[in-house]
């Protein structure tokens, strides 16, 4: 495979309509973004993986304090909580029809998933997008359970990889 593009984001970014209160699908579609903008490319034959060890750890934590509290919980919320609304609106946006993937691997590369994709003779190229954000007190002791290094920052990186041609 060759990489194509690249493109990291981090900090605060423009809202992503029909997200909220999470850095989560912003840091996904910015990064995304800025890889597909102004490229040709065939959307059927396009996969986009969407790799986070723990996800939208924010929009989780918020539920689950408001539901701890009896609070009524957002509707948005609980739609955004997966990598597969932010893999919708990508979609619509960037007339995207290919395989759509969310993973969350703690022993395998998403390079290896990319690959695999890239397998495929439908395909022509895969967008591999990767986010995770600030570890909370809780989601800090999962990555320490994992034996991972909890993040103390948010931040996401996407390659626009392609089959080598052979």
């Amino acid at each position: 495979m060759i990489t194509v593009a690249h493109a990291e984001v981090a900090g605060d970014l423009d809202p992503v309509p029909g997200f909220i209160e999470s850095a989560f699908n912003p840091l996904v579609y910015h990064a995304a973004a800025q890889c597909l903008h102004g490229r040709e490319f065939d959307g059927s034959r396009l996969a986009v993986v969407v790799a986070s060890l723990v996800g939208d750890s924010t929009t989780t934590s918020l539920a689950s304090r408001l539901l701890v509290d009896g609070q009524v919980h957002n509707a948005i919320l609980f739609m955004q909580a997966t990598a597969n609304a932010v893999l919708g609106f990508l979609s619509r946006e960037f007339d995207l029809t290919g395989p759509l993937l969310s993973v969350s691997t703690v022993d395998d590369d998403p390079l290896e998933t990319a690959d695999l994709l890239l397998a495929d003779p439908e395909l022509d190229a895969v967008l591999l997008l990767t986010v995770e954000l600030a570890a909370d007190e809780r989601t800090a002791a999962a990555y320490r359970l994992l034996g991972r290094t909890p993040p103390t920052t948010d931040g996401a990186s996407a390659l626009l990889l392609e089959r080598d041609p052979q």
